[in-house]
This record gives C-alpha cells, sequence and structure tokens, in this order.
C-alpha cells in the first residue's frame, strides 16, 4: 500500500474512503467457543471459519461505491490462522467489481494528472467520503406537499418523467410505505485502550453494555443511535474474555444526521426483523423452516420466504417486499452418498464428484449454506483440528466438538468429510489466503435440485405448484409479512425505537397499458393487435413479409433416424408453400453412427460455398455434439445449421406445428423476415448489448453486439468478442460500433441520426459509471466513422433481474397485467430517469416487469416516445410468436453470447455477421 507521506497513491485514498464509509451492523459474536480456521491443508468444522458473503449480482459494488457507497450489512468476521486476532478487514469487493475499481481508478487518475498529486489524493477522499450521504427520506403521497421536514431535506426535486399514452389502469405493487417521525440519528466514534484489531471482539467488549443501546447499528467504529447517550455511557470499561484484561471504551459524539438520510439503516433493522420473526437467512433472502412445504413422493421440501429493501423512490421512502421458495432435498448427504456407493461400487466416488462437487448444501445445525469443493475420504469425523481456546491451541476431534458445542452425536464415525474451500485477503497479506471448511455429511442437507431431477417432468410440475404462485397468493404472502410485523412485539418495537411504522397495505398505483401493435406479415396482410400480445396461428397461416428459398442444403442423419428425417422433409415440404418459401429437394447424407466424429467428418466433407443451410438430425441431445456441430458451421466453415433432436419430430401429432416453427427459424438464418411492425423512424440504428459469463469463472467472458441496418428494424448485424477478467468492456463496444455503422453505411449509403442502445447485464451500481465513463467513450466512436458525424444518442439500460411486482385489481382479487402496462411514478427512482413495463402474457405464477432507466438521451423523445418504442421491440424476436420481455436486440445478444460463451468458445465468421444464425 502506498505510504501516505510519500506516494499519496490512488489505492490510499481508495482505502481511506472505503473505511469512512463502511457503515455495517454485525450481530454479536456467539457465545459458543469458536476453535480457529487454518489456511492450507488444515481443516476445521463448519462454524469455524464463516464464508465470505460475496456481495451478488453485476454491479452490485460499483453501487457501494459510486452510487451511496453503502457496504452490505452483516458482514462476517474474518479469522486469522495464527490467532483469534486481526484487524477489521477491508470489505471483500466481490464479484463485478473487477471494471468498476479499474474505472473509478482510470477516473481518479485523470483527476489527479490534473490537480497535482497530493491535491487529488484529498480530492477523491472527500468525493467518496461525501457520496456516503444519502439524501433519501419518506412521506405519504398524500402528505408530502404538506410536510415541512421533506421540504427541507429535500435539496433537488425527483426525476419524474411520466407518459400519456395508454388505457388507464389500477394496479398495486409489492411496495410497503415507511412512515417515520422528525427524528434524528447520532454519530459516535468508539475507541479502544489498548486498541483492538479483532472487529468481532469489538462488538462483544461494546455489547457489554447494553443497557446504553437498545438501538443501534455499529460497524466496529462509528456508532449510531436514535438518542442522544447519557454521559456516563462515553467512557466505558469492559473485559477482554480471552486474557480478563481490563479495555477503556471511549465514545466521542461526531456529529446529529437526519434518519432520512441513513437508507442503510433501514435495511439493516429489516435484517434484524427478520431474526424476530425467526427466519433463516440464506444470502439475501430469509426463509421460514416452520412453514416447510413436504413434497414427500420426491423427496423434497420448500421453504417460503422473503426478500427485502429499502430505498426511497419518486413517491417517498419504501420497503420493497417479495415472497419467494427455495427448494431442498430432505435427504442428507451420508444418505446420499451411501445410495451411491451400493449404485457405483468402487466408482462410487467420481460418481459423487461429478454430482456433489459445485453442488450447495445446508448445515442442519446452524442453517448456513456451503459450496462442496471436494470429497476427502482420508478424513473421518474422528480426524482432528487444531482449536483456540482461551489463548491455547488445543486438538480437539469432530465428534467431540459437535458432542460439546452442540450436543449432537455422531453416528457413523467412519463416513468421509465434505471439503469447503473460500479465500480471505488476511491483514498484512496482498494475496489471499485458502481456508479449507471441513463439513460432515451426516449433519449436511442437500439443497437444490439436480439435473436428472429437474428433466422429471412430474417433479418439476409438483414443485411448481408451490414455487409459482399466483398473484392473489403472493398479495396474501405481502399481508401476512406485515400482520407478523405489527403483531410481533419485539419488531414493533425495534421500529418504535428508531421512529418508524409501516403500513397496512400495498402500494396503489394508476399505471397505463399502451394500445397493441398492428403487425404485417407477406401479401399485404395486416393482423390487428390482441390484448394477449401472442399471433401463433397468425404467424403459421400467413407468408412471412421476406422469404429465403431453400434451395441448396444437406440433412445429415443416422440410421435410426431416418423414417423421422424422411416424416420431418415430407411435412416442411407441405408446410412451406402457405408460408410462401419454396424448398428444393436437400442432399441427404445418411452417418454410420451417432458419434461426434462421424458429424464432424461428415460436415467437413458435405461443405461447399454453394451451401446454403445444413441440418442434423440428433438422436439426443448431447451438449458435446452440438458444440462440434455449431463450431464448425458457425466459425470454421461458416454457414447457418438447424440442429434438431430425433425425439421432437417423431411425435406424429406434434410433427406438423414443430416443423412449422424449425421452416420459420430456417427462414431467419438464412436472412428472411417473419413479420414487422411499424416503425416511426426512418434512419436510426437499434444496438442490444449483453455479456455472458461462465459459472466456473475458467473460461472468458463473451459480450454480445447487435445492430439493427434496415428502417424496420428486421435486419440486425452481430458480433461477439471475448473479455479477459478485468478488461473495460467498453473497449470491446468500441470497436463493434464502429464495425455495425460501416456496416449501415454499406447497406444503406449514409449513416443512422439516431443511435438507441439498449444495453442489459448492468447493476444499479454501474448506471453512474456508464453514464460518466462509457457514454463519453461511445461519443468519441462517431468521429472514427467521420469527422462530422454527431448522431443522436438514447442510452437505455434493461434489468430483469428485480423484485418488484406489479399486480392488476380485478373482481378475481388480483391478476397479473396485460402486456403493455407501463408503470413510469411513485415506485420508479428518484434520481434517475425510468420506467416498469410489463410486456409479456403469463399464464402460470406473477409476471415480473422489466425495469428500463434511461442513462442518456439527447434525442429529444417524450417519456411516451421511448416507452413505446421499447415495447414496439418487444413484437421483434422471431423465435417467439409473441411478445418477449426484453427488446429483441436484448434477446438476439443473449442467444449469441450463449451460443458463443457455451458452445463455440470462440468469434464466429464475419460472413454470417447479418444474419440470426444463432437462433
Amino acid at each position: 500500500m502506498a505510504d501516505p507521506s510519500k506516494g499519496r497513491g490512488r489505492g490510499l485514498a481508495l482505502l481511506q474512503a472505503l473505511k469512512k464509509s463502511q457503515m455495517m451492523d454485525s450481530p454479536p459474536p456467539s457465545e459458543d467457543p469458536s476453535p480457529v480456521a487454518t489456511p492450507g491443508p488444515s481443516v476445521a468444522p463448519s462454524d469455524v471459519s464463516v464464508p465470505s458473503t460475496a456481495i451478488g449480482g453485476r454491479g452490485r459494488v460499483a453501487a457501494m461505491m459510486l452510487a451511496k457507497m453503502q457496504p452490505k450489512p452483516g458482514a462476517a468476521p474474518t479469522f486469522s490462522p495464527a490467532s483469534d486476532v486481526s484487524p477489521s478487514p477491508v470489505p471483500s469487493l466481490g464479484r463485478g467489481a473487477g471494471r468498476g475499481i479499474k474505472i473509478l481508478q482510470s477516473l481518479q487518475a485523470t483527476k489527479a494528472a490534473q490537480a497535482g498529486q497530493g491535491d487529488a489524493v484529498q480530492q477523491v477522499t472527500t468525493k467518496m467520503a461525501e457520496s456516503t450521504i444519502s439524501t433519501a427520506t419518506s412521506a405519504q403521497p398524500s402528505s408530502v406537499a404538506k410536510n415541512k421536514y421533506f421540504r427541507e431535506v429535500k435539496e433537488t426535486p425527483p426525476i419524474v418523467m411520466k407518459g400519456e399514452t395508454g388505457t388507464p389502469v389500477e394496479v398495486t405493487a409489492n411496495f410497503i410505505y415507511l412512515n417515520f417521525e422528525e427524528n434524528n440519528v447520532f454519530e459516535y466514534e468508539v475507541k479502544y485502550e489498548p486498541d483492538q484489531d479483532y472487529r468481532h471482539l469489538r462488538f462483544k467488549l461494546l455489547n457489554e453494555h447494553n443497557q446504553y443501546f437498545k438501538e443501534k447499528t455499529f460497524d466496529g467504529t462509528t456508532l449510531y443511535v436514535p438518542h442522544r447517550l447519557p454521559d456516563e455511557a462515553c467512557n466505558l470499561v469492559s473485559t477482554n474474555p480471552f486474557d480478563n484484561s481490563k479495555v477503556s471504551i471511549s465514545i466521542i459524539f461526531r456529529r446529529t444526521r437526519r434518519l432520512s438520510e441513513m437508507i442503510h439503516i433501514y435495511n439493516v433493522l429489516f435484517k434484524h426483523i427478520m431474526k424476530d420473526l425467526q427466519l433463516v437467512r440464506f444470502g439475501r433472502q430469509h426463509f421460514n423452516e416452520h412453514a416447510a412445504i413436504q413434497i414427500p413422493q420426491h423427496k423434497l421440501e420448500v421453504w417460503p420466504g422473503y426478500v427485502t429493501a429499502v430505498d426511497e423512490y419518486e413517491g417517498g421512502l419504501m420497503l420493497t417486499l417479495d415472497s419467494t421458495h427455495r427448494v431442498l432435498r430432505t435427504q442428507s448427504v451420508l444418505s446420499f452418498i451411501k445410495e451411491t456407493v451400493q449404485a457405483q461400487g468402487s466408482n462410487w466416488k467420481r460418481a459423487m464428484a461429478e454430482t456433489l462437487v459445485g453442488c450447495s448444501v445446508m448445515t442442519t445445525y446452524n442453517k448456513r449454506l456451503f459450496r462442496v469443493d471436494s470429497i476427502d475420504d482420508t478424513m473421518t469425523p474422528r480426524s482432528t483440528f487444531e482449536k483456540n481456546e482461551k489463548g491455547q491451541v488445543v486438538k480437539i476431534s469432530y465428534i467431540d466438538y459437535y458432542k460439546k458445542n452442540y450436543g449432537i452425536d455422531i453416528m457413523d464415525w467412519d463416513q468421509p468429510m465434505l471439503i469447503s474451500r473460500e479465500s480471505k485477503r488476511m491483514p498484512g497479506s496482498e494475496a489471499p489466503t485458502d481456508f479449507m471448511i471441513c463439513l460432515v455429511p451426516e449433519l449436511c442437507q442437500l439443497t437444490g435440485l439436480t439435473d436428472d431431477q429437474r428433466s422429471n417432468f412430474r417433479l418439476m410440475k409438483d414443485v411448481a405448484t408451490y414455487t409459482r404462485i399466483t398473484p392473489n397468493q403472493r398479495h396474501a404472502a405481502f399481508k401476512k409479512y406485515i400482520q407478523n410485523v405489527m403483531e410481533n412485539e419485539t419488531a414493533k418495537n425495534r421500529l418504535a425505537g428508531w421512529g418508524l411504522s409501516i403500513a397496512p397495505e400495498t402500494i396503489n398505483i394508476a399505471a397505463r397499458t399502451l394500445p397493441p401493435e398492428t403487425l404485417y406479415f407477406g401479401n399485404n396482410v395486416k393482423v390487428q393487435g390482441k390484448p394477449e400480445a401472442e399471433w401463433n396461428n397468425e404467424a403459421t397461416r400467413n407468408a412471412v413479409m421476406q422469404a429465403v428459398d431453400i434451395l441448396r442444403w444437406a440433412i445429415l442423419y443416422t440410421d435410426r433416424d431416418k423414417d423421422a428425417t424422411m416424416n420431418f422433409l415430407d411435412t416442411l415440404k407441405r408446410c412451406c408453400r402457405p408460408m410462401g418459401i419454396n424448398v428444393s429437394n436437400p442432399d441427404l447424407i445418411r452417418l454410420p453412427n451417432d458419434r461426434t466424429d462421424s458429424y464432424v467428418t461428415a460436415l467437413k466433407k458435405c461443405f461447399s460455398s454453394a451451401l446454403q443451410l445444413i441440418v442434423a438430425v440428433c438422436p439426443t441431445a448431447r451438449d458435446d455434439r452440438y458444440a462440434a456441430i455449431k463450431k464448425i458451421c458457425c466459425a470454421d466453415n461458416p454457414v447457418p445449421s438447424q440442429v434438431i433432436n430425433a425425439r421432437t419430430i417423431m411425435n406424429q401429432q406434434k410433427i406438423r406445428a414443430i416443423t412449422q416453427k424449425i421452416l420459420l427459424q430456417m427462414n431467419c438464418k438464412l436472412g428472411g423476415t417473419l413479420w414487422n411492425i411499424a416503425i416511426p423512424y426512418k434512419t436510426a440504428m437499434i444496438i442490444g448489448i449483453d455479456s455472458y459469463h461462465d459459472a466456473s469463472r475458467k473460461k472468458r467472458s463473451v459480450c454480445s453486439f447487435i445492430a439493427s441496418y434496415n428502417q424496420t428494424m428486421t435486419h440486425w448485424y452481430s458480433k461477439a468478442v471475448f473479455q479477459e477478467r478485468g478488461q473495460e468492456i467498453v473497449d470491446s463496444l468500441k470497436s463493434c460500433l464502429v464495425d455495425s455503422l460501416k456496416h449501415y453505411l454499406r447497406t444503406n449509403g449514409k449513416l443512422p441520426d439516431r443511435i438507441i442502445m439498449y444495453r442489459d447485464g448492468v447493476g444499479d451500481g454501474q448506471l453512474k459509471l456508464v453514464k460518466e465513463y462509457e457514454i463519453p467513450q461511445m461519443e468519441i466512436c462517431f468521429s472514427l466513422v467521420g469527422e462530422t458525424y454527431k448522431p443522436t444518442l438514447t442510452y437505455v439500460v434493461v434489468q430483469k433481474r428485480i423484485n418488484t411486482r406489479i399486480f392488476m385489481k380485478s373482481h378475481k382479487g388480483y391478476d397479473n397485467p396485460y402486456p403493455g402496462t407501463v408503470v413510469d411514478h411513485d415506485i420508479t427512482r428518484r434520481d434517475w430517469y425510468d420506467f416498469l413495463i410489463v410486456s409479456q402474457k403469463v399464464n402460470q405464477g406473477t409476471v415480473t416487469p422489466t425495469h428500463y432507466v434511461v442513462v442518456h438521451d439527447d434525442s429529444g423523445m417524450t417519456p411516451d416516445q421511448c416507452q413505446r418504442l421499447t415495447y414496439k421491440m418487444c413484437h421483434l424476436y422471431y423465435n417467439w410468436p409473441g411478445t418477449v420481455r426484453v427488446p429483441a436486440p436484448c434477446q438476439y445478444a443473449h442467444k449469441l453470447a450463449y451460443l458463443v460463451g457455451q458452445n463455440i468458445h470462440q468469434q464466429p465468421s464475419e460472413a454470417l455477421s447479418d444474419k440470426l444464425f444463432f437462433l
């Protein structure tokens, strides 16, 4: 780390700001003696080293740093391998942090070069410290205008961008108002003498004087309380439980802050309220084990739960509440191992590694989740580990440890042990230290579903009965939660201690339903839009808008699938004429077997420049075979390809419907158009961006870029680029944007005067980053195409993974709203131009709207125009005869990124870039 007196580097400024802004509250440590988790080969029980709570989601870290500097509440303490003392750790930055940190550092470096190195350190530190202060508050809408406190706190009005088009509809959402009194928060600094580096011990020492802090938020250094502390509470003395030495605690008043500034305090409060309601926490969600639903025929149980978040929205301060479920297997890991040993014999370990490694298990004694990284059959519960007891290191077996600390008798003393690994950055060490946590299979419960279980239709249908709940059931769960909080004295008093109360009902909103879009097919056929936004019958009965005749093509098949292939070919020829597509007889290539190399050899032999399309009929679905076919057809010998599972075309009752959909897909892959809608802009380019990240993190990430190059937005230019870990995504997007503009120029003879970008895969914390860094970089690209070229740019971030739910009021209570329902006020972000659209029809469960944030717009589009264009683009995804959840370019980008990242593993050929070959 840079010396503050010498280097004054960016790292120091960043670290100082992080430490100043670290406002987390951890629960008091357990009274159980906790042995030390040791690095390297040594192992310890599952409750020794708490797994690092990495912040989930893309860009959550950037949210901490750029939006509100709000670290994750309740971060677990870190144990030192040598002793039970370690300094307060720098918060883990989690996944997705690399890009945000690097971009932030590069921006800081630029400022430092302009202002001088010493001044830059102070400027960056001051700016980041100031960014921790949020200007959030709350009030009921009806009382906003009358609330003097509301007007005093709000220095800037919320951003209100409302549309007007559509039919009004009354809806409710899963948002609950939080009412608060005019209350203050008192901020104190806590110092220890002698200084205590071990953060967990800081909590224990302060908690000895809980009579002064009935309600508090403490992060190890900064203390927030809702009342002024008496003088006797400012100088306290506690006893160190490890060596019985006396520790003096000085509590120094810093300042008074508004409760409305402290959004993170609300989230900490509701985390504690979940404990008051006796809910079990898994990650950011809380579940009720006492309301578990048993599915005995499949050895499963479903735990209902809740996910909560408090933030300030356009309508005021609100709690977002959503119901969720977690599927657990009632079978213990030991029972699963014994079943595998009995079925596989000596190959049991290999079979277990394939099915168990990488999965999550729950320890039954403390209800915590761990990822299984390996199975160690050289260790048993008889094995011993080192444990720190009152300053002395002693050896204890797992059998004795669980008996002493949990009163659990381990029955099988010879079972193998499960190993869960985690990395922690220890104080004074730059490289992370690996820790190994040992789990007893007998005390672990399986979670989630295996691939075999997911392919079991009956099982999934039974599980969906409890997990896909209707709007009425979901709303009833919200009412139940509000009732439980109001009836629980501890939870009620906890809120009252901070001057808070919760509204008895969810928020009511006046939404709008956009008019249905008219679709245009071939032969000048016009189909009026339907409220359900589906046109399956029309898509197969009418001629396509632009047909590509299939004249030179080949079919690969095996002997066992010969009858199904011939039947498919006959059906295809019957179906093609009503759609306006001419199909010639293909070259039939019979394969000796269904091995992957047989398909590869045949593909290489039959390839020629005159070939339009290759169809491969495979007996079963195998990932390796599919990947090999796609790699050859998309990269090595570029030609559009269609892989068909023989089972799907063996069903005589469904063969016609399936063949029609395959034919439509083939037409798209050859550059055809199925249908279109009215697009108001003549020379505009609409772009979709998405990313694919390998779950194992072993492979490179893929960024896909899709851009339209015709007026009706039905022809798309695509590119996929790979990124190394930590590489700035904007560097890849700049080259893609320049290439797509050049392709547009070659096709149309002119450049677009309007560019609209829909960017998927951006978290809340990266919004400010995108606005301040990526968009200026995109605008630089325009000068690379032409010195005087300056089109308007609209940049819209698309967010699918949200907890917002919208319910339409009906005679049955609540129902899913119709496609095209827009909400653009009250529950939208206070400081951003954003809106929510329900764009698809859902027959089962509850629909989830899509959140759109307009980060930048210099085109002069009204909110109405932006919302209607976004909904229009949800009609142009050709793999589904209906609206989809996100605009078509985003869905195309998702398909391309998944194909390249999952199967091809290299850039597709440029020869296919102007076709939808990835459908």
